[in-house]
């Protein structure tokens, strides 16, 4: 195993799952190319426990979630240099003031250095107070630095070299927030396919993010009958957009258990690459807080690192 000496994470190389575990994979090492490093994290739901319970949530629901964990694995990406870090999605736990203030804070040495792309999740729109106020935009917005007049925002496109990253919007406000289904709606993915069209021509790879999962693995755990309730209402249409025009993979989060399921795509098969959350505490080793590092050029996918928590 590849391990490198970040505090409290051990970098090993892969996204497979084996006997519950990630496992190693041995990956060829890339060809001469310009080389973007993007990272990955997901599902971070900050919360101030003593303000709890609220919005359907318990104090001890607060519990599986470590702050410290969070922002130990964020140190540990500015450690590895990545071009640029992904967030998709679940901030916060239930789309509180506080909590999109904390996730500001812990982001904003990366809003600053214009190197961070934000997609919200169902928790970020939890509250129906949440959603009219736009204090998801307000607070972080697609960049990590809000927005003074909330507005439709994505798809948000941020040019890195080779490739171009795509952030979408698959969180929706539900009356039964436990029961309500994500959808990115035909108005982005109409315009994502536009946009893979013309990355294509233009010799650019292509790379989709957003909170919710396109497919889920054969290995299922516990947690999975909950996030079967939330899925994504259009993901045959990610399905068919990826089979029929170039995409590099496809980022995103909502599953507390990190995957990778590659799906048939127009020029070969598609990585779809769930972060699981990168504040976890571990119950189960398979889901232990982790982030991820992929290596992008102009063809897609050259390698894959995870930086997996030590301990709370």
């Amino acid at each position: 195993m590849a391990i490198r000496g970040v505090p409290g994470a051990a970098i090993v190389t892969s996204l497979t799952e084996t006997e519950g575990a990630v496992s190693i994979l041995g990956l060829a090492p890339p060809e001469e190319s310009a080389i973007v490093r993007i990272g990955h994290i997901s599902d971070l739901h900050l919360a101030d426990r003593a303000r709890y319970p609220r919005n359907g949530f318990s104090a001890r629901d607060c519990e599986r979630h470590s702050t410290k964990l969070a922002k130990g694995l964020l140190d540990a990406l500015r450690e590895v240099d990545v071009d640029h870090l992904v967030l998709t999605g679940d901030l916060t736990f239930s789309s509180e003031p506080r909590e999109f203030e904390r996730a500001a804070d812990m982001l904003r040495w990366w809003a600053a250095a214009g190197k961070l792309t934000v997609v919200p999740g169902n928790h970020d729109v939890w509250t129906a107070d949440a959603v009219d106020s736009g204090r998801f935009l307000r607070a972080i917005g697609p960049d990590g630095k809000g927005m003074r007049r909330p507005a439709p925002t994505y798809p948000h496109v941020v040019p890195l070299g080779e490739v171009v990253l795509v952030a979408l919007d698959s969180a929706r406000f539900g009356e039964t927030p436990h029961q309500t289904a994500g959808r990115i709606g035909a108005d982005q993915l109409r315009s994502a396919r536009e946009l893979c069209r013309q990355h294509q021509k233009a010799g650019k790879a292509t790379v989709l993010a957003f909170h919710h999962h396109v497919v889920l693995p054969p290995e299922r755990i516990p947690s999975d009958v909950l996030v079967a309730r939330m899925p994504l209402a259009d993901a045959d249409q990610v399905i068919r957009l990826v089979a029929e025009l170039p995409v590099a993979a496809v980022l995103h989060g909502h599953r507390h258990c990190a995957f990778r399921v590659d799906i048939p795509g127009a020029d070969h098969p598609t990585p779809i690459l769930c972060a699981g959350s990168a504040s976890r505490v571990a119950d189960e080793p398979v889901r232990r807080a982790r982030a991820y590092v992929y290596d992008f050029d102009a063809s897609g996918l050259k390698g894959v690192e995870a930086l997996v928590s030590g301990g709370t």
